[in-house]
Parts: structure tokens; sequence; C-alpha cells
């Protein structure tokens, strides 16, 4: 596993919400034809993924294994600070291992990850928006 975190994703590009809550992705309003169940049991989210690419890259790992492992941290659950009882609930929803798709960018000298994810829950207070249903 890589560790990775999920960015702020800003839905106000003119900035005039000045108390906007934190939210780390956004819903598709498009219908995604490839998606199988889309609407009803599978949606598609936007996010940007924070990791340290370097690193990654200089442990041998191809750019599918890195999305791979990230998906796979992102769906592992806090440690429980009440001991092993009480179980945690992850914090961005359970994303499925292959996303839909991803691309690398860079933007001042940091490399990120601009990627679909495919999520089971139509509606989440991280996200921006809800999914559509069909």
């Amino acid at each position: 596993m890589i560790e990775c975190r999920l960015q702020r994703f800003e839905r106000n590009y003119l900035k005039q919400e000045k108390k906007a809550p934190a939210r780390y992705g956004m819903y598709s309003s498009c219908f995604v034809h490839s998606v199988k169940g889309y609407g009803k049991k599978r949606w598609v989210v936007y996010v940007y993924i924070d990791l340290d690419y370097e690193s990654a890259k200089k442990n041998g790992f191809s750019d599918e294994e890195i999305i791979h492992a990230c998906i796979e941290y992102l769906n592992t659950p806090q440690k429980s600070k009440y001991g092993k009882k009480r179980k945690r609930k992850l914090p961005y929803g359970k994303f499925e291992s292959t996303p839909h798709r991803f691309k690398f960018k860079e933007k001042n000298d940091k490399t990120y990850i601009e990627a679909q994810l495919i999520v089971s829950s139509p509606e989440s207070k991280i996200f921006w928006s809800s999914g559509p249903r069909l």
C-alpha cells in the first residue's frame, strides 16, 4: 500500500462562498455508459489523490500499481481508538479496486492523480452533489 489522501475539492471556482465545508470530490452528473449498473448500484466520483509519487516510482511501482495501491489504502479503515470491539467506518466510503479513469498531473512541482473512482453510495457528506438515480 502507498500512503495517500484525497485533496480538498473546490466546487465554487469563483471563490464566492467563503465558508464552504471541506469536501474531497464531486459526483459525476453525466451518464457513464461504460460502468455497468451506473445510477442503480454504482456511481462515479471525481477526486484528486495526493501522494509521494517520486518515492513510489523509486520503489519500482508502475502507474497502474500506484493507483491500485492508493485505492487499497483509501479503502482501509482507520485504527479504532476504542479497541477491537468498535469497527471504524471508511472515511471516504468504499471505492472499487479499479478506477474508471485516471491520469497523473503535475502542479507546483508536485505530482497528484486526477481520477474517476467508482463508489457504491449515491450520497455522501464528503463529496459535492449527489449521484443521479436511474
